[in-house]
Formats: structure tokens, sequence, C-alpha cells
């Protein structure tokens, strides 16, 4: 049987760019150099289209093994805005045709990876992106903390690739099959054999890995640190988003026989992610490390509605994560800009940043903000319908923990405010922000507000998102 090959037509596009961009970059190195910003831009609306183009369409190809439904594009709109995004801060810079190649080979494994129907699928995906990823966290290659973010990376990435084989492993050797169709089937013969237990645990571990949670969350305040600011940027969202993607298909559609076992697994993952994020953010002085801390935390939000499941849980969480995508990058994006000022992302050196560049300084704020959980802001929403939910499934002492952990949270995010706002800023004077940088900061900031005040409209789309997984 041919399969319906209009299904991968976002892929496809994915793949015509990584060859378009390498082509150019080897016969026409100038014309790269020249023009490899406007080429990217170019492919990321091409891209775009072939996703509103897919808007409706549902479907599998390749016997199941590839799947196309709301929930994949939704996230797959979520990894190319980001991809956009990172595509924007890198052209300030010089340089850089490799950079956009392994950010497109990323953002290709990204859209397979939620689209997997196979284990044999989700893990070729996950090994694309991550590999990409390994090595635009160390491209920089200038200093020591670069190299050694990227190092770490790649050593404890590789610890979570094992674990997901050897989880994979498992579970086959347990259910005979590695499609997601036939262990829905099996799952509930199986959900006593402690080989597929083991397996399942196993992959689970490989997947706290790329979200963040605890106990294999230990990478994250390094390489946040050490890496450069739109790797970073791109590694809070889009990869976070990604293994969020792989529980939710795997734990909620194609595990979801297992119920009672993820609702105690869960909630324990996310007080402890909980815990460790907010907690260890309160020592930070580096502003990166700050906000590497708190991906942390929200790991621990987004637990929550992972322990809460269902159809209002998973919306909860969809929507959780636009708002986090918002509040996310408009803080990196304000690091971004000051670090090419300062060269430096210490604290000290937003002292009094209201006074040098009010717009920087407001936009660091709001998202700041946001990122508590300060109404009206969407960060205030996301986190109000995950506990919402998580009320409502039962789980009241999570509930109860995640209220204290907002508390928690405002202290250091407004630390930072009062360093921004009430200290006298440094001998250096005002900094300059470019037209462009301008706009988007004022897109990003109206996006905050946007989601926070006007839900419906997000709700509805990350509604018809977890709806396709039931």
């Amino acid at each position: 049987m041919i399969p319906d090959l209009s299904l991968l037509l976002p892929e496809i596009a994915i793949v015509a760019v990584v060859a378009l961009l390498a082509l150019v970059e080897i016969g026409l190195p100038d014309f790269s150099r020249r023009f490899g910003t406007r080429l990217n831009f170019a492919a990321v609306g091409v891209v775009a289209l072939t996703l509103f183009r897919a808007i409706g369409r549902s479907g599998t190809a390749f016997d199941g093994m590839f799947v196309a439904d709301p929930f994949a594009l939704f996230f797959k709109f979520i990894f190319l805005a980001s991809a956009a995004f990172v595509l924007w801060m890198k052209g300030r810079e010089e340089g850089g045709a490799e950079f956009h190649l392994l950010l497109w080979s990323a953002l290709l494994g990204m859209f397979f990876l939620v689209s997997s129907g196979n284990f044999i699928l989700l893990f070729i995906s996950l090994e694309l992106m991550t590999l990409s990823l390994y090595v635009l966290a160390s491209y920089t290659r200038r200093e020591l903390a670069t190299i050694e973010a990227g190092l770490k990376y790649l050593v404890l990435g590789s610890l979570a690739s094992a674990f997901l084989l050897y989880g994979m492993s498992l579970v086959y050797a347990s259910s005979g099959t590695l499609s997601f169709d036939d262990l829905k089937i099996a799952v509930q013969s199986q959900r006593e054999s402690w080989l597929f237990v083991a397996g399942v645990l196993l992959i689970l571990s490989a997947l706290g890995f790329k979200v963040a949670s605890v106990p294999f969350q230990v990478w994250v305040p390094d390489v946040y640190q050490g890496a450069p600011t739109p790797v970073v940027a791109f590694l809070s969202v889009a990869s976070k988003s990604a293994g969020f993607a792989a529980l939710l298909r795997l734990f909620l559609q194609v595990w979801g026989p297992l119920d009672s076992e993820r609702r105690t697994l869960f909630s324990l993952l996310a007080s402890l992610t909980l815990l460790y994020g907010n907690l260890g953010a309160l020592v930070q002085n580096d502003l990166k490390r700050l906000l590497g801390y708190s991906s942390i935390a929200h790991a621990g939000f987004l637990l929550i509605a992972l322990a809460a499941g269902g159809e209002d849980g998973s919306a909860s969480l969809l929507y959780y994560l636009i708002a986090f995508a918002a509040s996310n990058l408009t803080a990196f994006l304000v690091v971004s800009l000051l670090e090419g000022e300062e060269k430096s992302h210490d604290l000290e050196v937003y002292r009094g940043l209201s006074v040098r560049s009010p717009l920087l300084a407001a936009a660091l704020f709001l998202s700041l903000l946001s990122l508590a959980g300060v109404p009206p802001l969407a960060g205030f929403f996301s986190k109000f319908f995950i506990l919402l939910q998580a009320a409502r499934s039962g789980l009241t002492g999570i509930v109860f923990l995640g209220a204290v952990n907002v508390a928690i949270s405002l202290y250091y995010y407004l630390n930072v405010v009062r360093t921004l706002y009430l200290e006298k800023p440094g001998p250096k004077g005002q900094i300059s922000v470019s037209f462009s940088s301008r706009v988007l900061l004022y897109g990003l900031m109206t996006m905050i507000v946007l989601v926070g005040l006007w839900q419906a409209p997000f709700l509805h789309f990350a509604r018809a998102a977890a709806g396709s997984l039931f």
C-alpha cells in the first residue's frame, strides 16, 4: 500500500530546506553568508504554510508508524515558532550556516517525534533532535563554560538514550510489539509483568531527562548558564515541549490503563521537581542559571497536569506550554540583547536597567511576573487551570504544594524586578535597541497579556489537540 505522503508535507519541506542549505553552503558560501538569514525565514514561511494546510487533516502512514493528528500539529506550530525566534536571535550575530543546518535538523527530529506511532521512529527522532542539540549547546567553542555545557549535555543525554533503548527492548520482550496501536491492546495483560513495568520506568527516565524532571535535572543549570543564549531559548521551550508531547502520547493514549500508577508516579515526580526548581532558584546570582532552575520548577507544574490526566488535564498542559513559551522567550530575548552589550548575564549587570533601557526592563518585568503566576497574565491562568484540574482529580495535596511553590517563586522573580527598578545603575550609559528588536519585544509582551486576558481561542486550540489523544 502506497503511503499518503501528503501527511508528511511539513517534514518533507524541512528535509528540502536542510538539503538546500547544505548545497548553498557547499556551492555558494558567500551567498549563504549574505543571504542565509533571508533564506531561513523564507523556509520558515514555507513550512508554516504546510502546517496551515494540515489543519483538519488526520491519518497514518507506513503502517501506523507515522501519525498526523491535531495533537502533533499543535506541537509542530510551537516548534516552528520557537525555531523562527531562535533564527532571528542568531541572525543578529555573525555567520553560522552550520548553526542553521543543526537547528533545522533538530526541528525535523521534533516534527517526527510528535508524530511517532512506533518506538522505532520515536527513538530515531529523539536521537536526531538531541544529537543536533548537543552540538548547538557548545556551538561557539569560545569559552570553557560553553564547552563544558555541551559535554555535560552529551554525557547525560547519552545515558538517557541508553535508558530509552533498554526500556524499549524490555517492553518488546514482554509484549512482542513496538507499535503504539498494538501496545494499547497489550498493556492491560502486561501491567503485572515486571519486564513491562521495568521497561516503562526506563522509558520514563529517558523522557524525564528531556523535560528536566527530578531526578534527571542535574544538567539544566550548567547547560543553561554555559550554552549560547539562542540555543538555551530553544531548549527551554521546544525541547521541553517535545518531551512532554511524548509523555502525553505514551501515558495517556498508549498506556491509558495504567491510570492509578500514572497518578501516583507523576504526583511524586511533580512534587520533587517543584521543590527542587524553586528552592534552587532562590540562591542564584546568574539570570540564565536562575531561569534554568525556573524551567525545572515549571516542569513540575506540567507534571501535575500529567498526574491529573484526562482530556481537560491534557488541555491545561498544552495551554501552559503556550503561556510558558511566550514568557520564557521574552525573558531570553532580553538576556540576549543585554548580553550583546555587557557580555555577561550576572544579575549585577541588570542593576537599574529601567534607567538604561525602560523597554528591556518592562519586557523582563512582564515575563517574570507571568512566569511567577501573577494575574491577569498568561502564567497565572496556565497555573490556575492546571491546579484546577488537579483539584477535580482529587489531588488536593499537590494543589496545596503547587500554591506554596508559586509563593516561593515570587521571591526570586521579584528579587530580579527589584534589581531592575530599585537599584542604581552602573556607570555605563543607555542601551540602544534596534527597531526589529523593539517590534519583537512588543509582540511577545502583547502575547503574554493576550493569552492571559483572552484565553478562549488558545484553550480551544489546546482542547482540540488534546481531544485527538482520546
